[in-house]
Order: structure tokens, then sequence, then C-alpha cells
């Protein structure tokens, strides 16, 4: 008896969710989602994120989509049975994963009742492909994984967080922004109820212990 699929027998490797509109890489013949398989080949060199094989075409992928219709696997949060083509779907309304959330939110540490004011400097997402909630070694190891062939210019989201960034400043060596200006978390060393040039000070001392 052959087991069970389970979701990551249907993750894109982009988005880490279950495929939307599956598409094909040639010639190697990854499987990615139609949405990150195209910001992928806006890249001006796009390689597959899985074998760094150089993408000659797309197409869809109408056999995963039909297998997908067909697969019943569980949510690996509810571990309810969910048509692996609806996965994507359910995890919106998934009942373990509105429980968790719920618990994240009021877990979260509030300034004077104001916490929707308060900028999230723990997660990111990446400028790439929009993954979201990543920590900044997640992101490091992210963008070193799977783009660090891309030569987009593109914002800093760690900087771009921070009172003294700028939001629509692009990074021409993104990688290299990464691995030099936030090899520490700016949490551990920062105040951040000081003024901008204490803060600055501050982070950039901090960096330089860290070599």
């Amino acid at each position: 008896m052959s087991a069970q699929p389970s979701e990551q027998e249907f993750e894109c490797a982009i988005c880490k969710d279950c495929y939307t509109k599956p598409c094909c890489i040639q010639p190697c013949q990854h499987v990615y989602c139609f949405d990150c398989l195209q910001n992928l080949c806006l890249s001006l060199d796009p390689y597959c994120p899985q074998c760094r094989c150089y993408i000659e075409s797309t197409s869809p992928a109408p056999h995963i989509e039909r297998l997908m219709s067909r697969c019943i696997i569980n949510c690996s949060d509810c571990n309810n049975s969910v048509p692996a083509s609806k996965m994507k779907q359910h995890k919106s309304i998934c009942p373990a994963v509105q429980r968790m959330q719920q618990i994240l939110t009021q877990s979260a540490p509030t300034v004077l009742g104001a916490q929707s004011n308060v900028p999230n400097r723990s997660t990111f997402f990446c400028p790439y492909c929009n993954k979201a909630n990543l920590l900044r070694d997640q992101l490091i190891q992210h963008c070193s994984n799977d783009h660090h062939n891309d030569l987009k210019k593109v914002v800093c989201p760690i900087c771009a967080s921070m009172p003294w960034g700028n939001q629509n400043l692009k990074s021409s060596n993104f990688l290299r922004h990464l691995h030099t200006r936030h090899k520490f978390d700016y949490d551990t060393y920062v105040d951040f109820e000081q003024d901008d040039d204490a803060m600055l000070h501050l982070a950039v001392q901090a960096s330089l212990d860290d070599f």
C-alpha cells in the first residue's frame, strides 16, 4: 500500500505553499507556482532555485494540476483531509492556523496600548519573491540559497523598517549588503527609544565588534 501524499510533495520551493497554477521549467522540469515563476523570470539571469539550471522556457503543468485535484492530503496544521488543489485556500480558514495566529497576537508585547502603531522589526519579507515572516538570519539564508544570482536592485526590508531607513533606497548588490550590514539583530543592541543618531552609533559599533 503506497503512502499517502503529503503537503511537501506539492510544495512550491519559492513560496513554500502548495502549487497555485503549477508551471514547469525547461529543461530541468522543476515545478513552481505561476506567479512565483513570473517573478523569478523578471530577473536578468533567471535560474531554477533548486538545481540552478538556466530557465530556457516555462509551460503549464496540467498533469500536476490533475494530480493535485485527485490527491487528498492531510493539513500539516489541523490534520484534516483536503484535496491538494484546495490546500492553499484551506490554510486561509484553517482553525489551527487561526488559533496559532491568535495566540501569537495575544502574546505579542504592547506599548501603551498602541501595538498596531509599533513597526515590525522582527520578521521581514524577501524583496525578490515576497516570502514573508523571515527572521533576519532566515532572510539571509533564504536569499543566499534561492537568489544568489539575482541582479535586480531591491529595497532592503530590514533597513526600511528602521527609524533611519529609506524605504525607497535600492541596493545594487542586496546579498552583499545583507552579509555586511546585517550580521546581528538590531533589537539585541539598539534601544529604539533613543534618537536616530544614538541608535545609528550603537548599531555601527555593534557591527564592528562582530568582526
